[in-house]
């Protein structure tokens, strides 16, 4: 007959039980931390994938920042194109006055007043800064004004042709701005100029007395790339929001799975509960009757 110690009894019974009571403690851990698993061992490959879910939600909330940063300069460059665009429609205009024949020398001399402040108006234009106080038509050089004249007609770009381009997507870059160089080497009538020298050129004609013959075709080529140059931000800015609303399917559907795996099921949880409080508390029976018995028990 194989006889079992009492000692061994005792032992074994505490041991049912400090099992019952650690399952207990793990399973009101999940109920108050509401996640289903507590440490990688719990569920090692479900913990491998959370950790990869964490990468990619780590990734798509930099896309957006990036998408939101690049909106921004864009936006301020769109600004500034629209200004500059209106006030070469305004300079196109005041052409098409100081071109008429029947005006005086005086009426033209008036006419060019206005022009060189409209040239004022797009140096000023041309070397915008963004929040950061970088120049925006700079390129690289973000801390050099772009363009310089020197008072008698010649400007200069100093800048470069650099464009930075963004990460806003897994597969998608955008430049978040255009180099000062849209505003140099367009093919004018009299041979390569830029916008500042068209608007200069006519106004110090009008300043003399004297019509300008090729304002009109010059500024039309000027107005020209502005537009284009607009026209490519504005598909840049659609772009943007394309990938803004992928980013946040693409953040939906992590967000699902991750709470898949990670997020507790409440119910379960405290079914699960409620039978292990009663399997403890049937083991703790157990346990106090056992306790109680000895072999005078079974003699009488």
């Amino acid at each position: 007959m194989q006889r079992i110690a009492t000692p061994f009894l005792f032992a074994q019974g505490v041991d049912v039980m400090l099992k019952k009571q650690v399952d207990i403690s793990r399973t009101e851990l999940q109920l108050a931390s509401g996640n289903r698993i507590l440490r990688p061992s719990d569920d090692a490959a479900a913990s491998v994938q959370l950790l990869d879910l964490k990468e990619s939600k780590a990734r798509l909330e930099q896309f957006q920042r990036n998408a939101e940063a690049v909106s921004a300069r864009l936006r301020q460059e769109e600004t500034a194109l629209e200004g500059i665009g209106n006030l070469l429609q305004r300079v196109r205009e005041l052409t098409v006055q100081g071109n008429n024949g029947s005006l005086s020398a005086d009426d033209r001399q008036a006419i060019g007043a206005e022009i060189r402040q409209h040239l004022e108006g797009f140096i000023q234009l041309a070397n915008t800064r963004d929040a950061n106080g970088e120049y925006i038509f700079a390129g690289y050089r973000t801390d050099t004004p772009p363009l310089t004249h020197d008072g008698v007609g010649g400007f200069t770009y100093n800048g470069d042709e650099g464009q930075r381009v963004v990460k806003v997507g897994e597969t998608r870059e955008i430049a978040m701005g255009d180099p000062g160089t849209i505003f140099m080497n367009l093919p004018g009538v009299a041979g390569t100029t830029d916008i500042g020298a068209v608007i200069y050129r006519i106004a110090a004609n009008f300043a003399a007395g004297t019509p300008d013959a090729d304002g009109l075709t010059d500024l039309d080529t000027a107005l020209g790339r502005i537009l284009n140059t607009r026209a490519s931000v504005g598909a840049r800015m659609n772009a943007i929001d394309e990938q803004k609303t992928a980013n946040e399917s693409f953040a939906l559907a992590v967000e699902q799975v991750r709470s898949n795996l990670e997020d507790l099921d409440y119910a379960e949880a405290v079914s699960r509960f409620n039978q292990q409080l009663a399997a403890l508390q049937a083991s703790q029976q157990s346990f106090m009757k056992i306790q109680g018995l000895n072999l005078f028990d079974f003699l009488r």
